[in-house]
């Protein structure tokens, strides 16, 4: 398993996971948009639909049915109905959710600067148990790889 994180520092944590979600759809990936609040998943979610005029991300949540046939599917209450192979976690870093051991990656995105120890303990705990994990912080440039 992999894992990535990302921290954002545009002051637009959903602008910056719709360019990280637009990447995961382009390479014909599926993910699962997992937040336990339930706003920032509606946010999120709604931003997909106005982020480009010149392109279209399909996506979907419980409301809006055929879950299993959505390349990004938004919840709040985990569950993983198009056997995505992608996680990207926001607002949650619990990573010992045994049902998270069936993605091929596993993708934490934050941007609240009170985080960041936190995030580095759990980055260290990664690197310490052998696992493959990839560390990006967000510049003017784009994503620049810290590790």
């Amino acid at each position: 398993m992999e894992f990535a994180i990302y921290q954002s520092i545009s002051g637009n944590l959903a602008g910056a996971a719709v360019k990280l979600l637009e990447k995961i759809f382009l390479s014909g990936s599926r993910a699962v948009f997992f937040s336990p609040i339930t706003e920032r998943v509606d946010i999120i979610n709604k931003t997909l639909w106005t982020y480009s005029t010149n392109a279209f991300i399909p996506h979907g949540d419980k409301r809006m049915g055929f879950e299993d046939q959505q390349p990004i599917y938004f919840t709040d209450v985990f569950k993983n109905p198009n056997n995505a192979s992608i996680l990207v976690l926001v607002d949650t870093f619990d990573l010992t959710n045994k049902e998270y051991k069936n993605f091929e990656k596993i993708m934490l995105i934050f941007e609240d600067i009170s985080k960041v120890d936190e995030i580095e303990k759990i980055y260290r705990s990664l690197k310490d148990n052998g696992k493959n994990v990839n560390y990006w912080k967000q510049s003017p440039k784009g994503w620049e790889k810290l590790s």
